[in-house]
């Protein structure tokens, strides 16, 4: 009955180290996944980051344009201004010219 009891006794200490080792190995295992949790997270931080810099850039850049376009168009109206003033003057010289041709002749 004893050498019974004491194989029992060996048998539950092989089931023990059995259990502690593949307990070993599953935090291993754990631990090795919680790394690669946590520097995908930071990952993906870093690239949310990374994305919200370049949309405020993006949105910079834009306003930027918007405004130089306003600018561009301001010049443009004033200069299309100009030219429709210089073609009136131009029409209004070519108008005393032909009459002081008229005159002349």
């Amino acid at each position: 009955r004893l050498t019974g009891q004491q194989q029992e006794i060996n048998n539950l200490m092989q089931r023990k180290n059995a259990v502690a080792e593949e307990n070993a190995r599953l935090k291993n295992e754990f631990s090795t996944l919680n790394q690669k949790f946590k520097d995908k997270s930071q990952e993906l931080k870093d690239t949310k980051e990374c994305a919200q810099k370049k949309e405020e850039q993006n949105r910079l850049v834009i306003k930027n344009l918007e405004e130089e376009n306003k600018g561009l168009n301001t010049c443009c109206a004033d200069l299309l201004n100009d030219l429709e003033k210089l073609r009136k003057q131009e029409a209004q010289w070519k108008t005393e010219k032909s009459g002081n041709d008229a005159r002349i002749k």
